[in-house]
């Protein structure tokens, strides 16, 4: 029979009353590997993509379907081709302008709508309405009203980047904590403080994700002019040189449409961090 008794004098371990085990002292997290870093991967991916696209147009694609190494081939001239430099300020500096524009509308409109019942109600229907509409289908209406002119795709452009604003800052503006318009009405602020100095600073993470889709409708919009009114511009570059078959040269041009929305949303990212410190530290 097992002897279950403790020997007298044999020290006890006693559990501190109230407090549970002391857990062990967190490790430092181990540097990850070189391989593994975020930079590493997206350009190993990156190179990855590249390859099978190669490999695909080798061995199934038809002659005349662009590859990875004619696109490489061609970025040194396209760069430095004086048309192509001009068609980039062309675009950018109009979506820029259109930017601009469709961001004080778009917030006006978008704090009407939110703050006011009888607006949402009015006007709710026709903003997510013209919000689904195809950008297309307005294009050759634009184009007759404003002319074969860069009126035209600024028109287009504020109108694509305008609804964004419109839809983000109203969502923005009725999901303002009660709190904080009580503490208005018990100060009888009047409206307009309200509106600009409680609403529109609460829905600030709207409003940065009403610019952030703006800018790319925004280049959507510039693109679908320039190919319809024929305008100079990245759009009417993409499209002369598909249509010569010079599909290598256009997809540089894709490239740097894209690049050109990136370096966009950083800037928006970098305006954040200075004019508005508080939300980004919050």
């Amino acid at each position: 029979m097992k002897d279950t008794t403790r020997s007298a004098g044999a020290p006890q371990a006693t559990p501190a009353v109230g407090s549970a085990s002391a857990p062990p002292p967190s490790a430092e997290p181990a540097p990850r590997a070189w391989y593994r870093r975020p930079l590493v991967v997206r350009v190993v991916a990156g190179l990855l993509i590249l390859a099978i696209w190669q490999i695909v147009v080798e061995l199934w694609a038809q002659d005349y379907v662009a590859r990875p190494t004619g696109v490489i081939r061609v970025i040194p001239s396209v760069l430095t081709e004086k048309l192509f430099l001009s068609d980039i300020v062309t675009t950018l500096t109009a979506v820029v302008e259109g930017l601009a524009i469709a961001v004080v509308i778009g917030t006006a409109i978008g704090l009407v709508v939110g703050r006011l019942p009888d607006a949402q109600r009015v006007l709710g229907m026709y903003v997510n309405g013209v919000y689904a509409l195809p950008i297309i289908a307005v294009v050759p209406l634009l184009t007759v009203w404003f002319g074969y002119t860069p009126k035209a795709r600024l028109a287009v452009i504020v109108l694509e980047a305008t609804l964004p604003v419109v839809y983000n800052v109203a969502e923005g503006a009725r999901a303002v904590p009660r709190t904080y318009l009580d503490v208005t009405r018990i100060h009888r602020a009047p409206w307009w403080r309200v509106w600009f100095g409680v609403a529109l600073p609460a829905s600030t993470p709207y409003v940065l994700a009403g610019i952030d889709l703006a800018i790319g409708r925004a280049l959507i919009g510039a693109v679908v002019a320039e190919f319809i009114a024929a305008l100079d511009g990245l759009g009417y570059y993409i499209l002369f040189n598909v249509n010569s078959f010079h599909e290598d040269r256009a997809i540089v041009a894709l490239v740097v449409l894209a690049l050109s929305a990136i370096v966009l949303r950083a800037l928006v990212n970098v305006v954040v961090r200075r004019g508005f410190s508080w939300y980004w530290l919050a």
